[in-house]
């Protein structure tokens, strides 16, 4: 008889120096799915949702929906939905009878007011709500900000091993596939967590180039050795105030000693290459004149600190106004500004928008901008991602509006566009290829698909929630130095 699995989640990444809170309506806005609407929105897609799909017909897992809920990373997650969230899904848990095993889909740097291990707490609540001896597994993002919490949550847990992100489909059916393992015996993995005190920006985190990508085969092969079930190293979130920032490599095994030795020999290779990891930017002037100094393009400018999917609110604007005051031509830029796109659609296409743009959500990342053009564009915009990342899913930016000002296209959005594609460009009539400067609000995700055709990129050191030099961040939950926020840290720790 197929065994009963539960699935369910809670996904965010938290940035906790962000301005405002996520409310509950910022999942319904951005994902928020539950019973049979689960299954119809991530059928064949790469998510982890949609491998455990897959993977549960393979093995004969009957799956049964709870919900899932995620939102674009920003803000500190207010208690109130918080708690409404948690407090559904232990309904649907309660409504689903008989379970044999559960699901758990996480980000790792979930934080909420009051509870800085938001991802732990969601899954103590599920294991409070079950037999004893019912196997729980977690999958968690390479961002994550492993605790010892989190990992004493569930009985195993698989990490993405890819940034740009492109194997979450794989990675849910890994989890798929342990969860079997376990209901069909009385094993359980032996979990080793070893937290580094180094909080690398995601700017260095691609696991494709040095120095992640030599530690990455590391690690998988040492996943090939007897007796380990798997192997994950979660890069963390750095733009998290929370005690527990950092690096975490996690091991399970059969033989604790033997998980142990893989565990500390990764975070011992991970933290004498510690230095390998230190961000290089260039000015916004000198970034924006390269560019346009190129002989081809596309160049990409990449505006690290107003990460779109880092929590950054997606409106700075200090690259505009160096793209403006320097005349660039063919260049295209993205802010999410839901006002000026309602004043563009109040005048319609054709007409000349005059108005500010930009900088209206904090005063971290540029002023508003006077911009002056022709609306070339203007219409609401859902389209479905056909890129590597979260192939399939459905994206809503609502009302977007289009300015032609002179040779820099600006794409005013209501909704925050994450560039983990150029789908959002298509959608407006924009030909990526075609440009000569493409700005991206991202750290890597944006290589996934730009990177393929883009004859340069530059980071650019731009201010912003998102920003690549921590030093500018003041942390007040560290109990610990941790590098490169301070000089250096302390490994191997005394309980290692």
């Amino acid at each position: 008889m197929a065994k009963r699995v539960f699935i369910t989640g809670i996904w965010h990444e938290t940035n906790t120096f962000a301005q405002g809170r996520t409310g509950l309506e910022a999942f319904h806005a951005y994902q928020y799915l539950e019973g049979d609407a689960l299954f119809a929105a991530f059928a064949d897609t790469n998510t982890e949702v949609g491998g455990a799909m897959d993977a549960a017909v393979e093995l004969d897992l009957n799956l049964i929906p709870g919900l899932f809920a995620g939102a674009v990373p920003s803000g500190l997650i207010t208690a109130s939905a918080y708690e409404a969230l948690v407090r559904r899904s232990l309904e649907l848990l309660a409504a689903a009878g008989q379970i044999d095993g559960v699901l758990v889909h996480l980000h790792g740097a979930c934080v909420v007011e009051g509870a800085p291990e938001a991802d732990a707490e969601f899954l103590a609540a599920i294991r409070r709500q079950l037999p004893a001896d019912t196997p729980v597994v977690a999958t968690f993002d390479l961002h994550a900000n492993l605790s010892d919490a989190l990992i004493k949550g569930a009985d195993a847990l698989v990490g993405y091993d890819t940034y740009p992100h492109n194997d979450m489909g794989e990675r849910g059916a890994e989890a798929a596939r342990m969860l079997h393992r376990m209901l069909w015996s009385t094993r359980r993995p032996a979990k080793i967590l070893r937290k580094l005190p180094f909080a690398p920006p995601p700017q260095v985190q691609g696991t494709a180039a040095a120095p992640a990508a030599a530690i990455m085969a590391k690690m998988h092969d040492m996943e090939t050795w007897g007796e380990i079930w798997s192997a994950s190293i979660a890069w963390g979130f750095p733009y998290a105030d929370v005690a527990h920032l950092g690096v975490g490599i996690l091991v399970q095994g059969d033989d604790i000693a033997h998980a142990t030795r893989v565990a500390d020999d990764l975070a011992l290779t991970i933290w004498r290459q510690r230095g390998d990891f230190d961000a290089g930017l260039i000015s916004v002037e000198a970034a924006v004149h390269s560019a346009i100094a190129a002989p081809h393009g596309p160049i990409i400018l990449v505006d690290v600190a107003d990460n779109a999917g880092g929590g950054a609110p997606a409106d700075g604007t200090t690259i505009l106004a160096e793209l403006l005051d320097q005349s660039a031509r063919d260049a295209v830029i993205v802010l999410c500004d839901g006002q000026a796109v309602k004043t563009a659609k109040a005048i319609g296409v054709g007409a000349m928008f005059s108005g500010n743009v930009g900088g209206k959500s904090d005063d971290l990342h540029g002023p508003p901008i006077p911009l002056v053009g022709e609306i070339i564009f203007q219409q609401p915009v859902r389209y479905r991602r056909r890129g590597d990342y979260m192939t399939g899913q459905q994206i809503d930016l609502g009302e977007i509006a289009v300015i032609q000002a002179d040779g820099v296209t600006v794409m005013l959005t209501e909704e925050k566009a994450m560039p983990f594609d150029a789908d959002h460009l298509a959608a407006a009539g924009i030909v990526a290829e075609a440009q000569k400067i493409i700005v991206v609000k991202s750290a890597i995700a944006w290589q996934a698909h730009f990177r393929a055709f883009a004859k340069g990129e530059i980071y650019v050191d731009t201010p912003g929630v998102c920003a690549s030099n921590l030093k500018r961040f003041t942390y007040t939950q560290l109990t610990r130095a941790v590098y490169p926020i301070d000089n250096d840290g302390v490994w191997p720790a005394t309980n290692a």
